[in-house]
């Protein structure tokens, strides 16, 4: 039996990027269009009711305030900051939201992206959970928010009924995870080939098997996201099986067919993946990126890079960084 639509808010606050709420306001409507029933319901809400200044953009109208909403789901937008204190002065500022975020019945679901994290941990939600956030903001939130267990560098983390997305385009694995539960999977990759745009930074086809919101099989998704959490040392055929409830064989079998490649390459490939994301996004010399992420030593790390992408991590860094690396940085 399909399951009842999800009352989602898209909640609307002072200073807001409303981008990513229209996208998946867009991602919604196409959803219950391809399903011919209504999955996501949503209404559009601010604390009071008002109308509510987004960032350097209009003024949006409100359908109604956040306590009278009657939503069990929340979207969060990103909000624009670009400092540490120019952050805390936004949270200072938006004190009455945290609040009513706080008040929230814990059965809701809340889910939230970029810098909009923020205020699900000043709310308290986010206190003895996973959670991810923009990358840049990982020195700030850890020392402001030392409950929360930051995971940044996952693209996408799940911790009950709290989901934390990275960075400005984040609604979108928030909003794929939503739809991947409530929908068949062909309806779902007929919306991802017709609305969600490319990765803005183009990685080497080798990491495709591996990237998240590009399976459509919900095992693997499981798995991904169970494997982004151990260390490359613990990081087996055996843990990997005994996370989908499998044998090692039966694993050996199924993960060549879903991806391509062997099991035991798919799962260094998927390590790999974690590693370049670090190296391309923070100044962390290689040795660190090595410690975080479990590797034995950076040599390991050295030498996983040439045999699955015949390079070192330094020229990979050169290559794909977001961002020109920081002075002292080192490849």
């Amino acid at each position: 039996m399909p399951r009842p639509p999800l009352n989602l808010g898209l909640l609307l606050f002072e200073g807001c990027m409303p981008a990513g709420l229209f996208a998946a306001a867009d991602l919604a409507r196409a959803a219950n269009l391809r399903a011919g029933r209504e999955v996501l319901r949503l209404r559009w809400v601010s604390l009071d009711g008002r109308p509510v200044k987004t960032w350097q953009g209009p003024v949006l109208a409100a359908e109604a305030a956040l306590a009278e909403a009657g939503c069990e789901a929340w979207l969060l937008p990103g909000l624009w900051t670009d400092s540490p204190q120019a952050l805390a002065q936004q949270l200072a500022t938006l004190a009455p939201l945290v609040q009513a975020l706080g008040q929230l019945p814990r059965r809701h679901a809340l889910w939230s992206y970029c810098a909009g994290v923020a205020l699900l941990a000043a709310a308290g939600r986010l206190d003895g959970r996973d959670a991810t956030a923009t990358w840049w903001l990982r020195p700030a939130l850890g020392a402001r928010f030392p409950k929360v267990h930051w995971r940044f560098d996952e693209l996408l983390v799940s911790s009950g009924p709290v989901r934390t997305a990275a960075g400005p385009h984040g609604y979108l694995p928030l909003m794929l995870q939503a739809l991947a539960e409530r929908l068949e999977a062909s309806a779902l990759r007929d919306i991802e080939a017709v609305l969600m745009l490319p990765r803005p930074h183009q990685w080497p086809a080798a990491f495709r098997p591996v990237e998240l919101m590009g399976q459509s099989d919900e095992a693997l998704r499981r798995l991904i996201v169970f494997a982004q959490r151990l260390p490359a040392q613990g990081l087996s055929l055996a843990a990997a099986a005994q996370a989908l409830g499998l044998s090692v064989r039966s694993l050996s079998r199924w993960l060549p067919a879903q991806t391509g490649l062997a099991a035991g390459q798919w799962l260094r490939l998927l390590k790999l993946r974690q590693a370049a994301e670090l190296l391309c996004e923070s100044a962390l010399p290689v040795k660190t990126v090595a410690e975080q992420l479990g590797y034995a030593s950076e040599a390991g790390l050295h030498r996983s890079f040439q045999a699955l992408l015949a390079c070192t991590p330094g020229e990979f860094r050169r290559r794909h960084a977001r961002l020109p690396s920081p002075a002292g940085a080192r490849p």
